[in-house]
């Protein structure tokens, strides 16, 4: 009995050096002695790609599920698509990703074949956090992010038709492919994460401040992440284990991305704008009410005037130079704090120039540069003899719902959106 089991010992022992032998030194090993190399290698990492594909199909499901309660959310602003875009990125990288390890057999197309929608993280987020700062920033102004991105999705698509027309010659391109864009990946993780964490500061609102902190820190760890496995590999010439831990903390922090943007930007974004959203349920319990209502909405209090008249005047000036070239009112979420920002001014010298000098609510104020903006756009196209969208309108110039501005625009001007319409095309007939 006793030497049976060492026999049996030995047996294993002897299994267990060929299996590391045969993947560390494949080649050789696999000359020397008769293994099916494939089958050892699936069952080696078998468990391995089962643990990263349960990573990749919760990340996926997480953005999807992002994606769509972001869509269908009201309370968001222009900058919010650039965020919706990110989700959608995610989901689809991790989609592939799903698709490849699950059904595709090729292990070079498993472990080397780099998803070039990565690319797109590092614009998008920077983007964002430039269009918070900057909301009158026209990012397609900025389309030379993307040209990574769009070099890698013709690589890609190049490799794929390679591998279906020629094997050997798309796993040549294949291999350069993967060399090039791994590097392009690790830059473009490295440098838009710092610039994003650069101007983080400078965001409005702690909640949009925490947001935009750890996207910057979850992307620039993935960056960093990829660089140090990176430059192992190539040192060590390690195998195809280190690329899947790699691949599985990258997976898992762009999933950590998705649960941060739900939680900041579902619930944050609804809680910043609460009051906004009151004054707006308030406007429909009558016409009486609507107004009244600029007068009745809680104010900064300024029963002790610190400010003389002059300067309230100034502070008005330069509330009025800077919106009229910045057009900050067509930000849906400004604040006051914001705007005080943009200017340099404390927020309580702006609400008291408001009130005291101009004798406006902070809403009153901008609303009506809102429906001015409104009023002189719908003008513009009319005279072009294009149709006008009101309710592109509206969110085009910072109004969260089209009945709020129809509120404030009949308030305001005395007719409706569609009524002035009417009107504004009757008096040019009639010009004619």
């Amino acid at each position: 009995m006793k030497s049976d089991a060492g026999e049996r010992d030995f047996v294993v022992n002897q299994f267990v050096i060929k299996r590391y032998q045969i993947i560390t030194k494949p080649k050789s090993c696999y000359e020397k002695c008769g293994f099916n190399l494939g089958v050892i290698q699936d069952v080696y990492f078998s468990g391995r790609f089962s643990r990263m594909i349960y990573v990749i199909s919760i990340g996926a499901f997480q953005a999807f599920v992002a994606t769509l309660l972001l869509w269908r959310n009201e309370v968001r602003d222009k900058a919010d698509a650039l965020i919706l875009v990110l989700l959608m990125c995610i989901a689809t990288h991790l989609g592939i990703k799903f698709y490849i390890y699950s059904f595709v057999s090729d292990e070079h197309v498993r472990m080397q074949m780099n998803t070039f929608i990565g690319l797109c993280y590092g614009p998008l987020a920077y983007l964002y956090v430039r269009k918070k700062l900057q909301p009158q920033l026209i990012v397609a102004t900025k389309w030379y992010l993307f040209l990574p991105f769009l070099l890698a999705a013709i690589g890609y698509s190049t490799v794929v038709c390679l591998l279906y027309a020629y094997t050997p010659v798309g796993y040549k391109a294949l291999a350069l492919y993967n060399d090039v864009s791994t590097w392009m990946l690790i830059i473009s993780g490295l440098i838009y994460p710092i610039l994003i964490l650069k101007k983080q500061p400078r965001l409005q609102g702690k909640q949009e401040q925490q947001l935009v902190l750890h996207i910057g820190i979850l992307l620039l760890s993935v960056g960093i992440i990829a660089c140090v496995f990176q430059v192992y590999g190539m040192v060590s010439k390690a195998d195809y284990t280190t690329n899947l831990v790699c691949r599985n903390i990258c997976y898992t922090l762009l999933s950590i991305i998705c649960i941060d943007i739900l939680r900041y930007k579902y619930k944050g974004v609804a809680q910043q704008t609460q009051l906004e959203e009151v004054d707006e349920m308030k406007g429909m319990t009558g016409e009486e009410e609507v107004l009244s209502l600029p007068s009745e909405l809680p104010l900064l209090p300024t029963k002790k005037t610190i400010l003389n008249e002059y300067s309230h005047a100034a502070i008005l000036e330069k509330l009025e130079s800077h919106l009229a070239q910045s057009h900050l009112y067509t930000d849906a979420n400004l604040s006051l704090d914001k705007l005080a920002e943009a200017i340099q001014e404390s927020k309580y010298h702006v609400s008291e120039a408001l009130n005291a000098y101009a004798h406006k609510s902070f809403y009153q104020y901008i609303n009506e540069h809102r429906v001015a903006h409104a009023v002189e756009m719908m003008t513009r196209i009319q005279q072009k003899g294009l149709p006008v969208n009101i309710l592109v309108i509206a969110y085009e110039c910072g109004f969260k719902a089209k009945s709020s501005f129809n509120t404030y625009f009949k308030k305001i001007v005395g007719d409706t959106p569609s009524a002035f319409l009417a009107k504004q095309k009757s008096t040019q007939l009639a010009k004619v």
